[in-house]
């Protein structure tokens, strides 16, 4: 008898999000929104400020940060590659109980194809990883909501070994 592998509860990247924050708007905004579009080849989201902070010279409304989300397949070669500026290591610490990882990259340039440009200069960027079962769109669309099983969620021992599966050191 041949065992079948369930495709309900196989996981997969749902999407991965970079984000960069520079603190202010302008050319610092400008220069962090085309490293985004250069690793992703998507265009950024500006991001604004949720609050007015006097101390950093934020003010509530004005733009700070940039993000782009990357989906499917794109999303798992991306994470690949992030991972390697990482020496394919991060901290397990860094996995949720819902199968999300979440890590920071000090240097965009330590990422692999990434080159140096004086003009951009270099910036640090989150990466957050959120992982799904299929089926997991019930709970989450807006038309005929209706909620999932526990079963249908991922938990943090299958996300390990998922992103183990990837090739990502978990320590």
């Amino acid at each position: 008898m041949m065992s079948q592998e369930n495709t309900m509860k196989k996981i997969r990247i749902n999407k991965l999000i970079l984000h960069i924050a520079v603190g202010q708007a302008g050319e610092r905004l400008e220069r962090a929104k085309s490293v985004l579009r250069d690793l992703s080849g998507q265009e950024p989201k500006e991001l604004k400020a949720k609050k007015t902070l006097r101390d950093f010279g934020i003010h509530r409304g004005e733009k700070i940060a940039c993000m782009v989300t990357i989906r499917k397949e794109p999303a798992v070669q991306l994470l690949q590659r992030v991972i390697q500026a990482k020496n394919n290591t991060v901290n397990v610490s860094s996995v949720d109980e819902r199968g999300n990882l979440a890590f920071g990259i000090r240097e965009h340039i330590d990422i692999p194809g990434v080159k140096y440009d004086p003009e951009i200069g270099i910036y640090g960027m989150d990466v957050m990883v959120n992982l799904s079962m299929p089926g997991l769109r019930v709970e989450e669309r807006k038309r005929s909501r209706s909620s999932v099983g526990e079963g249908q969620k991922v938990k943090r021992e299958q996300a390990i070994e998922f992103y183990r599966g990837l090739g990502v050191n978990l320590v």
